[in-house]
């Protein structure tokens, strides 16, 4: 069984031992939440450290997140995320492929468009706590939290109308510097709750360590294997608008 998918029975695990505690009866009165699942679409930006910053420049993501919430403050949560960005580092990138005027050329003996992307994914659960305060509306608090989970990230080649042998399956393998391994990530940040419940968002400051694997044995331009583990590492901010996923709390049926 990979690492993928023993994070995906841990995910499933963690909902249904909330969806119990969500069962067992919580109050709002208790610390002033809203207790429950919520949904969270989220957005953030990144700046590589450590190794990353050798391979990658600035990137950023989108995703999805499905937390549960107790009444105290205590929240725990499941989250995918995609990752891109254009600025590609990599020493010695496709330069097996060049002529002497750095030029790539593709089956036909014409100049290729290649431009080279960071594409990467990350797999997690997360524990956190919401620290209410006096100043902030009901159900607004101050969170610390920290991911843990799978971080994997490679180079992606656009090829614009060109056909070039070696950028298909399966020499594709031998460019793209797949790594993925294991990654942890503390956040601070606010979350919003308004008075009416109906703007709930969050937004703070992370900070994402991995210690990563290189997954391609050979690389076909410079004919080295990668060495790892690789000690990458980003710092960056994130923003997510929050839904309550919540049961409806009448059997009426309106049509419009």
């Amino acid at each position: 069984m990979n690492i993928k998918s023993k994070l995906l029975i841990a995910a499933l695990a963690l909902l249904q031992g909330t969806s119990w505690a969500q069962g067992a009866g919580e109050s709002p009165a208790e610390g002033g939440f809203d207790p429950g699942f919520q949904a969270a679409i989220h957005v953030g930006g990144q700046a590589p450290n450590k190794a990353l910053s050798e391979r990658f420049g600035l990137s950023n993501t989108v995703g999805l997140s499905v937390y549960h919430l107790s009444a105290v403050g205590w929240r725990w949560g499941v989250h995918y995320r995609f990752q891109t960005g254009s600025d590609v580092r990599e020493p010695g990138l496709l330069v097996n492929l060049r002529d002497p005027s750095g030029r790539i050329i593709d089956n036909e003996g014409r100049i290729a468009l290649v431009t080279a992307q960071q594409r990467g994914t990350v797999f997690s659960l997360s524990a956190g706590r919401l620290f209410p305060t006096d100043f902030l509306s009901s159900g607004s608090g101050l969170l610390l939290e920290v991911l843990g989970g799978y971080w994997e990230h490679k180079v992606h080649f656009q090829n614009r109308g060109n056909r070039l042998t070696q950028l298909d399956e399966p020499h594709i393998k031998g460019y793209d510097r797949l790594t993925g391994g294991l990654m942890v990530m503390p956040r601070l940040g606010y979350v919003h709750d308004s008075s009416n419940g109906l703007v709930r968002f969050q937004c703070g400051v992370e900070a994402m360590l991995g210690n990563l694997q290189p997954n391609r044995v050979w690389n076909a331009d410079t004919m080295m294997a990668d060495e790892g583990p690789r000690k990458d590492g980003t710092i960056g901010v994130f923003a997510a608008w929050i839904l309550r996923l919540k049961p409806r709390s009448t059997d009426v049926d309106y049509y419009h």
